[in-house]
């Protein structure tokens, strides 16, 4: 195999022979403006692709020969070119810029003659610092609000499904906090390093990612303007000027309150399937429609059920108003639909 070396102008990156580990030998390079600025580099599959720094762009290179690299791509970056990482089909380059207010980009590099941004995504501080991929899975150093994890199996909408702050002190954009996220392990493990605070040890067992869209209304037509807040990881998300909503989040039964003028008008489940867009339309109102698709029947009481065997309070939901979930808000339910 061979080492990629980043070196400096005019001899910027150093191609090595490792066949003999013990005494590595230099057998070509890219120069002048191949590389130039060199920060980081990536390969497979006889493709390198360089994150060129103060060059302001992502170098895409065939090193199928050694002594004659060829570039077959640039692509342009609008902060300091940091880091870059391909999927793992190898469709899509994922670039980081470590410049605040600089998105982690996800590129489709399928033609190298049309290389289309698909993708973004940037934490609560702004400043992100190193990807890598695994699966489809991007592990990013996200500086101090630790630890992302994004799932990208639809590259046009990624979407965050774990996290960890391993920097708890503040969420500015400072250089600090988490500088690096190591994913390539066989058990699940990342290891993630906090300049201040260490290293940290996760297991991470591929949390996927779904998404949701629908319309919120009353009796008066679509409401605007509602902010769907979730009580996992506090993310918002509004409804716009027709009612209309949607977004990304991790699978499982989740909980969102519904918000609307500073009051909080409703608290619901929404179940998120992996990998799948589910409608989920919303009607304020209507008694007893606790899956919020403005219509009573059955698929309420089986929402209702599932609270109970969870053991989990909704208030909309205590239709008895006693406190608790029970058969006695079951009946009152049933009564609602015979109605």
């Amino acid at each position: 195999g061979y080492g990629f070396i980043e070196k400096y102008y005019s001899d910027n990156v150093h191609i090595v022979d490792l066949s003999d580990p013990d005494a590595p030998v230099q057998v070509g390079s890219l120069s002048y403006l191949d590389g130039e600025n060199c920060h980081d580099i990536y390969t497979r599959s006889n493709i390198a692709y360089i994150s060129e720094g103060y060059s302001y762009q992502f170098g895409i290179y065939d090193v199928s020969d050694i002594l004659y690299p060829v570039q077959l791509a640039s692509i342009p970056s609008f902060g300091y070119a940091h880091n870059a990482w391909l999927n793992t089909a190898g469709t899509h380059l994922i670039t980081g810029e470590e410049t605040v207010g600089m998105t982690v980009k996800i590129w489709d590099i399928q033609d190298m003659e049309n290389i289309n941004l698909t993708g973004e995504y940037l934490g609560e501080n702004s400043l992100a610092h190193n990807v890598h991929v695994k699966d489809d899975f991007v592990y990013i150093s996200h500086y101090t609000t630790g630890l992302k994890i994004l799932d990208i199996y639809d590259p046009s909408r990624p979407v965050e499904v774990a996290s960890y702050d391993t920097y708890p002190d503040d969420d500015n954009d400072g250089f600090y906090g988490c500088w690096g996220a190591y994913p390539f392990t066989q058990n699940n493990f990342v290891f993630a390093s906090d300049m201040q605070y260490g290293l940290f040890i996760f297991e991470f067992n591929n949390i996927q990612a779904g998404w949701v869209y629908g319309t919120i209304t009353n009796a008066d037509g679509p409401v605007a303007g509602v902010e769907i807040r979730s009580l996992l990881n506090e993310k918002s998300f509004i409804s716009n000027a027709n009612g209309e909503y949607q977004f990304g989040f991790p699978k499982g039964n989740q909980e969102f309150q519904f918000i609307l003028n500073s009051t909080v008008i409703d608290t619901q489940l929404i179940t998120i399937f992996p990998h799948t867009t589910t409608e989920h339309n919303i009607v304020f109102g209507i008694v007893g429609d606790i899956n919020g698709d403005g219509v009573l029947n059955i698929l309420d009481i089986v929402q209702l059920v599932n609270l109970i065997l969870y053991d989990e309070y909704d208030e909309a939901s205590d239709l008895s108003g006693d406190g608790v979930l029970n058969i006695l808000d079951i009946i009152q339910l049933v009564n609602l639909i015979l109605v």
